[in-house]
């Protein structure tokens, strides 16, 4: 019993031992499923990121084959077409033609491509040409080309044309003109081989870029230059209103005067007053004053600037023969006139410049007429035209002084504008003055570092123009309108307004040098420290 007894126990014991590794073997079991599971989900997540950056080099190199492929492609060559040679499609529909075009000075017969319809490639039109010489499509008329005039229209179309030297030359049509309407006179471009006249030049009212005009400013509405109204008057005005004693001297009047210097500083208003003055006093009868703006003159086509410069002289000699004063004022010359071979506009100055000075050595047959010119820049202008003989006489309008900002706000800042009780003009432009003219932190713009690494200070008053002072007066006044407004009653100017106008003038003018170029800057605005090569702000 007792054998039995243990025996029971004992196979208790082992079918319990039996049970727990089991349960333990599936416990290990279910570990090693779950940590297989997740090493495939890592492999699988490898493999899609693998597939993903497989894909993408794929893409990358199918790119780079292309790119390399368009670099290593045959040069192709573009012609100007001028007439389908030869045409027909054959049993099987496929198109067998030719075309007559010419590239460069060479005139040649070239297949055309199957894929390009002959009866479509218009006279005229440029056309691309692959490496084996066939054209492959056919593009636009060229936008842009020597401009001529036409003299004659043929009774077939063709068109007798002339430059500006009297040159003539017979041009077909494009394409493009084929149905157009083109009378004498007209202006028509043509392709380099002189063959086409390739599209018709827009009529321009040449009358909008020369402004006929008797100013209505006078040399008393000018404040703070009158050393610069002295010597302009000595320069202009003295040998029209006495041309006698110049003769009797033996004394020939300067051909041209430069106003040059800083932007905003009178040097428009200097010329406008002058051509005033001599319409009020010239024996002639009143005189001309015509007026252009040397970027007006610029034009896309080749020679149109040199034609609106020969017509621009041409109208001061047809004024002046009648024995009338004239004046021909170019502002912001140094656009037009740039230094030769600056490459700053694409070469275009090698041919204004010399028809400028041909037309300005021809007034020498003429008395009485005057070129004036007025430039921000004068380093831009080409030395030619700055050389004695030309413009003789340069005169620098330099930025206004204390003193002179005085003179300049009288104008602007007077007695009978609704001012405060008990202060007077005078006395608020002194404040004003003393505000803007102050050096220290408040006006404290900015500092400018010199081509030799030495740094500056720049305080409102060593950028001030006269255009600014104005402004910096008429920001008081709007502020007294905005309040009249508002409150109902006529606001006074007093002080406080106009050190509001003079802090707004302030910051708006900080903002702006501190986006600028530095050199640029410099440049333009003529600062005594030279050429600036950084700008820094005020710490």
């Amino acid at each position: 019993m007792r054998m039995r007894h243990e025996m029971t126990k004992m196979t208790e014991r082992l079918e319990t031992h039996s049970v727990e590794s089991e349960a333990d073997e599936m416990d290990q079991r279910d570990e090693t499923l779950a940590s297989l599971g997740e090493a495939n989900d890592q492999l699988m997540a490898k493999n899609h990121a693998l597939a993903k950056a497989l894909s993408r080099a794929t893409q990358e190199l199918t790119k780079a084959k292309a790119q390399l492929n368009q670099l290593a492609g045959p040069p192709m060559t573009f012609a100007t077409m001028v007439r389908v040679h030869s045409s027909r499609t054959d049993e099987q529909g496929v198109q067998h033609a030719s075309a007559e075009v010419i590239s460069g000075s060479r005139r040649m017969i070239v297949p055309v491509a199957a894929n390009v319809q002959a009866s479509r490639l218009e006279a005229g039109r440029t056309v691309l040409l692959n490496e084996n010489m066939v054209v492959v499509s056919q593009a636009d008329t060229d936008a842009v080309g020597a401009v001529r005039t036409v003299k004659q229209v043929i009774d077939d179309g063709r068109l007798l044309v002339a430059d500006g030297g009297g040159n003539v030359a017979l041009v077909r049509r494009s394409g493009a003109l084929s149905k157009t309407s083109i009378n004498v006179s007209d202006r028509v471009t043509v392709d380099s081989s002189m063959r086409f006249a390739l599209a018709l030049v827009p009529a321009q009212d040449d009358a909008d870029l020369v402004l006929e005009e008797v100013p209505d400013v006078t040399f008393a509405d000018i404040g703070g230059l009158d050393e610069q109204i002295e010597r302009i008057r000595d320069a202009v005005q003295m040998p029209f209103l006495h041309r006698e004693l110049f003769e009797r001297y033996d004394l020939k009047p300067p051909k041209g005067v430069l106003l040059y210097g800083p932007p905003g500083n009178g040097k428009t208003l200097i010329a406008k007053a002058v051509a005033n003055a001599l319409a009020e006093g010239a024996a002639g009868g009143r005189g001309v004053f015509l007026s252009v703006k040397g970027p007006e003159l610029l034009n896309k086509f080749v020679g149109e600037s040199e034609r609106l410069i020969r017509m621009i002289f041409k109208r001061a000699r047809e004024r002046a023969a009648d024995g009338k004063p004239v004046i021909v004022f170019i502002d912001e010359m140094d656009s037009l006139l740039r230094t030769r071979g600056s490459g700053v506009s694409s070469d275009v100055e090698t041919t204004i410049v010399p028809q400028f000075l041909a037309e300005l050595d021809g007034v020498e047959t003429l008395g009485n007429v005057m070129v004036i010119g007025a430039s921000n820049r004068i380093d831009m202008i080409d030395p030619a035209v700055l050389r004695p003989g030309r413009l003789d006489v340069k005169i620098r309008v330099e930025r206004p002084k204390a003193a002179q900002a005085a003179q300049i706000i009288r104008h602007y800042l007077t007695d009978d504008l609704p001012l405060v009780p008990g202060v007077d003009a005078k006395a608020l432009i002194g404040v004003l003055v003393s505000d803007i003219y102050s050096t220290d932190e408040h006006r404290y713009l900015c500092d400018v570092c010199d081509e030799h690494g030495q740094w500056h200070p720049i305080y409102l008053a060593d950028v001030v123009s006269g255009a600014v002072l104005k402004n910096i007066v008429d920001r008081a006044k709007t502020r007294a309108v905005k309040i009249s407004i508002e409150s109902g009653q006529p606001a006074a100017i007093g002080v406080d307004l106009l050190a509001k106008a003079v802090d707004e003038e302030f910051l708006e003018t900080r903002d702006a040098v501190l986006d600028a170029n530095p050199e640029q800057w410099s440049r333009i605005n003529g600062l005594e420290a030279g050429r600036i090569t950084r700008i820094r702000p005020v710490e």
